[in-house]
């Protein structure tokens, strides 16, 4: 989808511009006309500067997409305009780039355009299935059941996000406290040691040496350490941006033994509960397939999806295209076929997303209460290792004055 400038005539000589999305010219020209209006300039727009990664983290913070779809279904299901629900949603809102976002909505909705298109340009803050939804809505007149099924969508979203951060508290806390409790002992406490350590020489012991080489480095070339550390870090994220590099890591991820299937887990979750939704709201399943993949958030399942998206156009069953995949256990594929033969595949597949939910975070309940005591192990290893190194030299110097 691409958005296009357009200037155009309207029948009693009002004259407007803005921009809407559309596949491409044609179907824009095609809905400019349909609409009544002479077109006299029609153009692809250039999309808007990226916003900063600092402002687009505000901005994220700023809106949340469970809490604003809420509110506007709730506004439009009582019957408020959608200018006026927008306008109130401004007012309520404490973050000063987030006003300007809803302000930039609510202008381009006054000056013609609609809620789909508006959010269209800002791809980055409102993902693709919600502005199809929301242009569905549009053109059947359900506007306000689709804001309310979006909602449900994402505070479930959010909920399943909380349990997993709370989850991943204590063990990511355990593992910060022993990195810390080795960084005192390394930097601080092993340079005091080290000066009664060196007229020992070459008789330290082994453990002993290689803390001290450790140390060392650490002392003179901490920055060229961390400097690698931060430009391994950017150029990682800088790589799986790119297309072949993010489906070579996904399809990697999958195949790590425990935390694969987890993985599994939770796209498969979110893959039934976007396309469930999205077939709820009579979006075709084509389209739906093509929405689905932007919230599965992994790029191999999403190229399976993407071929099944092509093939389902042929004619063949979703639940037949999903078994051929290889991408999905028996369990999705048996309740899509009863969904495909039933005529209930919406509530099939929301049903699939709340069985699969469930699972994902009883797998991670079970994964995090492993990791914890892992961690646990690991830091006490290290700890020991330290302890060891200062503590051998002290026996040894003891037993030479012995």
């Amino acid at each position: 989808m691409q958005p296009y400038f357009y200037k155009a005539l309207g029948t009693d000589g009002h004259r407007s511009e803005g921009t809407l999305v559309a596949a491409d010219r044609r179907e824009a020209l095609e809905r400019l006309l349909g609409q009544g209006w002479h077109v006299l300039e029609l153009g692809e727009k250039q999309a808007k500067r990226g916003v900063p990664l600092a402002e687009r983290f505000s901005l994220r913070r700023g809106i949340r997409l469970a809490t604003l779809t809420r509110q506007l279904a709730t506004l439009c299901s009582s019957g408020v305009p959608l200018v006026q629900s927008i306008s109130v949603l401004i007012e309520q809102s404490e973050n000063p780039r987030a006003r300007d976002v809803l302000s930039d909505i609510l202008e381009s909705i006054k000056s013609g355009r609609s809620l789909s298109d508006a959010l269209a340009e800002h791809r980055g803050l409102f993902p693709e299935m919600m502005i199809s939804m929301v242009r569905m809505g549009e053109v059947s007149g359900t506007l306000d059941e689709v804001l309310d099924r979006l909602a449900e969508l994402f505070e479930r979203q959010e909920e399943l996000r909380g349990e997993v951060r709370a989850a991943l508290a204590y063990p990511t806390l355990v593992l910060l406290l022993g990195l810390a409790s080795a960084a005192v002992l390394v930097i601080f406490i092993m340079p005091r040691l080290m000066v009664i350590f060196k007229d020992l020489g070459e008789r330290l012991p082994l453990p002993t040496r290689i803390l001290c080489g450790i140390a060392a480095v650490v002392h003179v070339s901490w920055w060229y350490l961390a400097l690698g550390i931060a430009a391994a870090v950017v150029g990682l994220r800088i790589a799986i941006r790119r297309p072949p590099v993010r489906l070579a890591w996904d399809r990697f991820k999958l195949r790590i033994p425990l935390a694969g299937r987890l993985i599994q887990q939770a796209a498969i979750a979110r893959f039934a509960r976007a396309l469930g939704t999205l077939v709820r709201a009579d979006v075709s399943i084509v389209e739906a397939l093509d929405v689905a993949q932007a919230a599965v958030g992994n790029a191999a399942i999403a190229v399976a999806l993407r071929e099944m998206g092509r093939q389902v156009q042929t004619g063949h069953s979703l639940a037949a295209l999903m078994r051929s995949s290889e991408m999905f256990p028996p369990l999705p594929v048996q309740m899509v076929a009863v969904g495909e033969e039933s005529g209930h595949l919406d509530q099939m597949l929301l049903r699939l997303a709340e069985a699969y939910d469930r699972e994902t975070t009883a797998s991670t309940k079970m994964m995090t209460s492993l990791l914890a005591p892992a961690l646990i192990l690991c830091v006490a290893v290290i700890v020991a290792f330290i302890i060891l190194s200062l503590v051998l030299p002290i026996f040894q110097i003891s037993a030479g004055f012995g």
